[in-house]
């Protein structure tokens, strides 16, 4: 038994680094990003104001974390009108550059609770369309802080297809699995984690004014439903 065992553990190792040998002279896929976030977000919209932030500054990040988590690109923007806030939180990394369990492990579920906001609602892979336009499906959470609720929708894309985070409650070895199950045995495509927060409602943001440039603007970052 014992000698069957390490045949099979030497076999595991074999095709380990079998795999890895391989990936390591193929080539990582091409990015689809084009041109800088700061470019594809709105830098003006009629009756908005707009402020750029250090990644430090959102609840995903502190200025330590954000060194660790690597990113090729990054931003961090809001949009105000009135009483009306829409913040824009967008992390990538290029084909290769970050495990799949990795960049997506900085959820408002695990940063946000930390910076002292909690979690009054969770759902998962819900349907989003706004303005004509139908996105992937997204982990949606009412969080709040300090008698301030936001309604915060975001997703984990992984060569432009939305990650749900159901499996979160599983073993990080059957997330490991399931990572293989779903995305192959080549983790080395093209992520982007992509909050959507707002202190309003879908249905109210939708009826004001420049917000379908911000949802235009996300349509452009591989979000729409089927692409790749």
């Amino acid at each position: 038994m014992k000698n069957v065992i390490l045949v099979f553990l030497a076999a595991c190792l074999l095709a380990v680094l079998g795999f890895r040998s391989y990936f390591s002279l193929v080539p990582p896929p091409e990015p689809s990003l084009k041109e800088p976030l700061a470019e594809i977000l709105p830098k003006q919209l009629a009756g908005w104001q707009i402020k750029e932030h250090d990644m430090a500054e959102s609840p995903e990040a502190s200025a330590r974390i954000s060194d660790f988590l690597n990113f090729d690109d990054a931003i961090f923007r809001t949009y105000h009108r009135g009483d009306t806030y829409v913040g824009i939180y967008v992390a990538y990394w290029k084909p290769g550059k970050a495990s799949y369990r990795w960049a997506g492990s900085h959820t408002p579920d695990t940063c946000w609770v930390i910076n002292g906001w909690t979690c009054s609602e969770r759902k998962y892979s819900v349907p989003f369309e706004q303005h004509g336009k139908i996105f992937e499906p997204a982990e949606f959470g009412i969080y709040e802080k300090n008698g301030i609720a936001q309604h915060v929708y975001f997703w984990h894309l992984i060569d432009g297809k939305s990650n749900s985070y159901k499996q979160k409650k599983h073993s990080y070895y059957l997330n490991a699995l399931k990572d293989i199950q779903k995305h192959g045995l080549n983790q080395r495509k093209e992520q982007f984690f992509i909050r959507l927060s707002s202190n309003k409602e879908l249905e109210e943001l939708s009826q004001q004014g420049g917000y379908e440039d911000i949802i235009e603007s996300l349509d452009m970052l591989v979000l729409k439903e089927g692409t790749s």
